[in-house]
């Protein structure tokens, strides 16, 4: 018997402790035996950290902007994302992007530019500063919440139907007002091969997951180009490997500004050209996912 305030710490009043494939899950759309679907975060900081350059602290503390990495966050929005863009057109795959408000509210072009490619725009909190357990209270979070999502709606005239938390690090009060807020998914949980139904109180929500199974840039960026590359095609092979007996998804998720740099970016052009010469693959956008996942259980 699970105590119930651990019940509720790990909001397991809303999902599943334990995640399992349904009966009817048998492969992805077209008969695809595995989901790939690439992420592109499109962060800000308000005031933007020395971790982000992958530098120590500035001696000075916190009152003095660390404009090393400022550049990193400005190289990103600027270069790096519409570098990213250019490789998912040479490959023909669209993505999901996750656009924190403040970048709907500074670079609102590069949003819209995204859409009219074809890539979803996703809901990723108001400020990557900021996480959602660091506000006081829900009517807090709520606000920085409603604001992305109209920053968001404005830059590409779309409402944003997918959200995922800064880290994904949500707080005890971030599902609740997800569901209100209309969002057809969720990203904040990394804790099963599988998609699967979230219900807050009778409003449902398909968690796709962020990097696990998978990764990130971040975890293969000190293996070297070369190394990155042999890493991403060996982990897509055991997944694709074990696809084979049951439907697997792989997730992908490279920041502006460390993915988006010239040779990352040709990282994931070149991984993106060896999964598509594997049959049975479906790249998707994390709406594409969720779609399908309710389609199948019901809306």
């Amino acid at each position: 018997m699970v105590p119930e305030d651990l019940r509720t710490a790990y909001h397991w009043n809303y999902r599943p402790q334990t995640p399992r494939r349904p009966p009817w899950f048998t492969e992805w759309p077209g008969g695809n035996r595995i989901a790939v679907t690439i992420n592109v975060m499109h962060e800000w900081e308000s005031r933007p950290r020395a971790s982000t350059a992958r530098k120590g602290p500035m001696t000075s503390g916190n009152t003095v902007l660390d404009f090393l990495g400022l550049g990193a966050r400005e190289y990103g929005a600027n270069f790096g994302f519409a570098r990213l863009l250019d490789v998912f057109d040479r490959c023909g795959v669209k993505a999901t992007v996750f656009a924190s408000g403040l970048t709907a509210e500074l670079f609102p072009e590069s949003l819209k530019e995204a859409r009219l490619r074809g890539h979803e725009v996703a809901s990723h909190h108001w400020d990557q500063t900021k996480h959602p357990y660091e506000y006081q209270n829900e009517d807090e979070e709520r606000e920085a919440m409603v604001k992305t999502v109209a920053a968001i709606e404005r830059a590409t005239g779309e409402r944003p139907l997918g959200y995922m938390s800064p880290g994904p690090r949500p707080s005890a009060f971030t599902l609740a007002i997800s569901a209100a807020l209309g969002f057809k998914w969720n990203g904040d949980y990394c804790d099963s091969d599988i998609p699967y139904i979230i219900d807050v109180n009778g409003k449902r929500l398909v968690s796709v997951g962020y990097v696990r199974p998978a990764h990130s840039d971040n975890d293969i960026m000190a293996l070297g180009l070369a190394g990155a590359l042999q890493h991403l095609k060996d982990d897509f092979d055991a997944h694709y490997e074990e696809a084979a007996r049951h439907p697997m998804k792989f997730r992908l998720a490279v920041h502006n500004f460390t993915g988006g740099r010239p040779g990352l970016a040709k990282v994931v052009e070149n991984f993106l050209h060896y999964v598509k010469g594997h049959p049975g693959v479906w790249f998707c956008r994390c709406i594409d996912m969720a779609e399908y996942w309710l389609e199948h259980t019901g809306r």
